[in-house]
């Protein structure tokens, strides 16, 4: 055999001997380790425990682990003792170490009473698919509180005329839980789960008288907001006339109406130029708005969209508060009757 052809031969069978040798070596310390390796009890989840349930007999077990630093022994709980009965503080996924950093303190009430901040109140409203972010929120979501309703418009334009308004009545709001229900079923076939109807929210005391007015008065829709949004400036109210762009007053109209009002003698008040009539204006009261009806030309059929309906500041103002297709229906019932009167209709 050539000896240049021994020598790698040699060398690769020594180096895989010393190979198996530190393979056999690792094994033996590491058995050796877990021989030696301390184990404690602990507690451990059985199934998955919601936040602020009342922990059952039931739910938890007790297990050998092996001692890890990363774990204190102040957070280790042992025996069920120290757990059955006390309120979880947080959620507890199944097969995890319950620990003492995961309970309520002693006494705390199960369910979300012991949520309840001082000043605040739980108070729950209906959802629906939309008014709930598509059923996306969760328990310690934040959200902002939006109603939509009619109101009555008092302006002087538009007199005890309803108007749709929606406006953010309540910002940065904690959702405490979602209300789900169950259909009926048999132990065989057990109920699918309805979507959810009610959402419970905790307010602030001052905040829950306006938001079951609101409840009652219009429909409420929460708008999901980001975590670490803190920004609760004001927000701008939104009305059905802004949303389309409002009635508007043709401003060349308008000039034109006030030169005809002035060349018939129409104006604002003046003083009288000659002193020995003159007498000291008494204060009164404002006068009321002056309506004037317009005819552009007249139809058979009493076509309404040929009168225009002016509104004044007053009667003996010249300024246009607003212009309005169409006749005041008791003045537009009253043409009709004295066209058909005519027509002998």
């Amino acid at each position: 055999m050539n000896k240049k052809a021994i020598v790698p031969l040699v060398l690769g069978l020594g180096i895989g001997l010393l190979a198996v040798k530190f393979g056999i070596d690792a094994i033996r310390k590491a058995q050796a380790s877990g021989a030696e390796t301390a184990t404690v009890s602990v507690v451990k989840a059985k199934q998955d425990i919601n936040a602020f349930d009342e922990i059952q007999p039931n739910m938890i077990e007790v297990v050998e682990v092996a001692d890890s630093p990363f774990i204190s022994a102040g957070e280790r709980i042992g025996d069920l003792e120290g757990v059955i009965g006390r309120v979880a503080g947080k959620a507890i996924p199944k097969g995890a170490p319950v620990l003492a950093s995961m309970l309520s303190p002693e006494g705390t009430p199960a369910g979300i009473q012991g949520r309840i901040k001082p000043g605040f109140r739980a108070v729950s409203v209906k959802i629906d698919e939309v008014s709930s972010t598509s059923y996306q929120l969760r328990p310690g979501n934040f959200v902002d509180v939006t109603v939509v309703m009619d109101i009555l418009n008092n302006n002087a334009t538009a007199r005890n005329r309803k108007e749709t308004v929606s406006e953010v009545i309540l910002q940065r709001i904690e959702v405490a839980s979602i209300g789900y229900g169950t259909q009926g079923g048999t132990e065989k076939k057990p109920g699918k789960a309805k979507p959810a109807k009610s959402a419970t929210l905790f307010v602030h005391k001052d905040d829950v008288s306006k938001l079951h007015l609101a409840q009652t008065r219009g429909k409420l829709a929460l708008a999901l907001r980001g975590p670490d949004d803190q920004d609760n400036s004001t927000v701008a109210r939104a009305t059905g006339d802004g949303l389309m762009g409002g009635p508007k007053v043709d401003e060349e109209k308008q000039n034109m109406l006030a030169q005809m009002l002035a060349m018939m003698g129409g104006g604002k008040d003046t003083a009288m130029t000659n002193p020995q009539h003159h007498v000291e204006a008494q204060p009164k009261e404002p006068p009321p708005p002056h309506g004037v009806l317009v005819f552009h030309h007249t139809s058979i059929q009493g076509d309404e969209t040929d009168i225009e309906q002016l509104l004044f500041e007053n009667a003996e103002s010249t300024k246009l508060l607003s212009v309005q297709l169409g006749a005041p229906t008791r003045a537009a019932a009253a043409m009709r009757q004295d066209k058909q009167r005519s027509t002998g209709s």
